[in-house]
């Protein structure tokens, strides 16, 4: 699933079959075009997924999308918005993304970021018969999620963000992603939780963003 953006504050985890219908109403939400090639002759009844979804709506135009499903059809997505931030996190099975000419593969452990343009749209398939556990944030275009993050981190994020990166997760990241995902934790505090380790995402993936030199210019400055 690769939402960017939410209409709820907090929605429930839904556990449920989804079908052609379903994600064909998430296209018109979130502006995501979908392709089901092992169905050519579907049904919007026809089943293509099964797990929870939950949606997080942040003040400011950011969504924070968990997804833990299981694959039973194979689909492709292609997206359609604009944003200034698309973040994605696989924390179980496997992604392939495509963004104009470059492809990715992400595995466990591996996250993705770019910013999503009529220009720069995102590609994505999923194969039949897999499990699958993503974390992913959106950021509105109209710039109101620019006062929910600090202002040097906004600024430099609309400098280096342009193209699409992938990354290895440190560890310490992925512990507390998996531990804001268990049952246990109050909705509330999960959605706090979830909140700060993405900010410590973004901020990582900047620094990655940066030049070597700059990051060496910082580092005599310190």
């Amino acid at each position: 699933m690769s939402p960017i953006s939410c209409h709820s504050s907090a929605a429930p985890a839904m556990k449920k079959i989804f079908s052609v219908s379903d994600f064909i109403a998430f296209g018109e939400r979130y502006g995501i075009d979908y392709r089901f090639p092992a169905l050519p002759q579907y049904t919007q009844s026809s089943p293509v997924l099964h797990g929870d979804i939950e949606e997080i709506a942040l003040p400011g135009g950011i969504c924070i999308t968990r997804s833990d499903v299981h694959v039973l059809q194979p689909y492709e997505t292609t997206s359609r918005h604009s944003s200034p931030l698309y973040m994605l996190v696989v924390l179980e099975g496997n992604v392939a993304l495509a963004v104009n000419e470059q492809t990715f593969l992400l595995s466990a452990g591996m996250a993705f970021c770019s910013q999503l343009s009529e220009q720069q749209t995102i590609r994505a398939h999923h194969g039949a018969d897999s499990k699958l556990r993503t974390l992913s944030l959106g950021m509105y275009p109209d710039g109101g999620w620019r006062e929910r993050l600090p202002v040097s981190l906004a600024d430099e994020w609309e400098r280096s963000a342009a193209s699409a990166r992938v990354w290895q997760v440190p560890e310490f990241l992925l512990s507390g992603l998996r531990y804001a995902q268990q049952p246990g934790p109050h909705a509330a505090s999960r959605q706090l939780m979830l909140e700060g380790i993405m900010l410590q995402l973004l901020g990582y993936a900047l620094n990655l963003c940066q030049p070597r030199n700059a990051k060496t210019r910082a580092s005599r400055h310190r």
